[in-house]
């Protein structure tokens, strides 16, 4: 093939791929799992949901006398709050009493707010308020207590939270040092009052270390930690959980290729969309 004939579909190709370049990410996905609950305080209810796909920064939640569908959505009334994307439940006041009130929400980043969410409702009693003095708990899942770790790399530590006393679980600490210094983790899907959560452990150094949790409810009641999951961070795994760590390590590896053969999957038909565009536009 000639030069001459090259030039001009390489120009077409890079333009396409500037132009690919300039897309924008999308949107979080919907929430799916929007519940309501009645929180045992007069005019207030409880919103729980799993953080959608997409990285949300915030909510946009709406509420209604009457139900809620996406022609009525933005003229509904909004909420005022300022939860974070990695929120997964928080409450809602100042609702009229012996009323059936209808939620929804939308999920929003850097590049837009989601489709619309499932309506949730619930009705809102006449009811005296309780004074909650039971503290939510919270539990490590992983690592168990005498787990070896590898040092200097990083490390997620999973959990899960609840609360049994009428209100839920408003947010989870972790302390690498045996309780001295507090960080907060991060929630990632609700469970009932609670949610699960993950922390990542950036570079453990070597030694033992005491890692305890505590959480606190939406009535500033705090866990008292237990006793405390003491792991071990080593320059070297023993040959039989190297091995188990090699394996795993295997398979996410395979769906983090199937991950990545989706988006670019998903890129070039893009890329094809906009060069077809390009092609006619040379045509004309």
């Amino acid at each position: 093939m000639k030069l001459t004939k090259i030039f001009p579909l390489i120009i077409v190709i890079l333009a396409g791929l500037s132009m690919a370049h300039q897309i924008k990410a999308a949107p979080p996905s919907p929430i799916t799992d929007l519940k309501c609950v009645f929180s045992q305080m007069p005019g207030a209810v409880w919103l729980a949901w799993s953080v959608p796909a997409g990285n949300p920064t915030g909510y946009d939640v709406r509420y209604s006398l009457g139900t809620i569908d996406a022609a009525n959505f933005n003229s509904s009334w909004q909420f005022s709050q300022s939860w974070s994307g990695s929120t997964t439940q928080g409450l809602v006041d100042s609702l009229a009493e012996e009323k059936l009130w209808f939620f929804a929400m939308k999920a929003i980043n850097g590049d837009g707010a989601s489709v619309m969410s499932n309506i949730a409702y619930c009705y809102v009693p006449k009811k005296v308020a309780f004074l909650d003095k039971t503290p939510p708990t919270s539990l490590i899942t992983d690592p168990e207590t005498g787990t070896n770790i590898l040092a200097g790399k990083d490390y997620i530590i999973k959990g899960i939270s609840s609360d049994t006393g009428g209100s839920s679980v408003q947010g989870v600490e972790i302390s690498l040092d045996g309780g001295n210094t507090w960080e907060g983790v991060k929630s990632k899907e609700s469970i009932e009052t609670g949610f699960s959560w993950e922390y990542l452990w950036s570079k453990p150094i070597t030694g033992s270390h005491l890692i305890k949790t505590r959480a606190t409810d939406w009535w500033n009641n705090v866990e008292t930690p237990r006793e405390g999951t003491e792991v071990i961070v080593v320059t070297e795994l023993p040959p039989e959980e190297k091995k188990l760590i090699e394996e795993m390590n295997i398979e996410e590896l395979k769906a983090k290729i199937v991950e990545i053969q989706q988006k670019i999957i998903e890129l070039l038909t893009q890329l094809i969309n906009l060069l077809q565009s390009q092609i006619k536009g040379y045509s004309a």
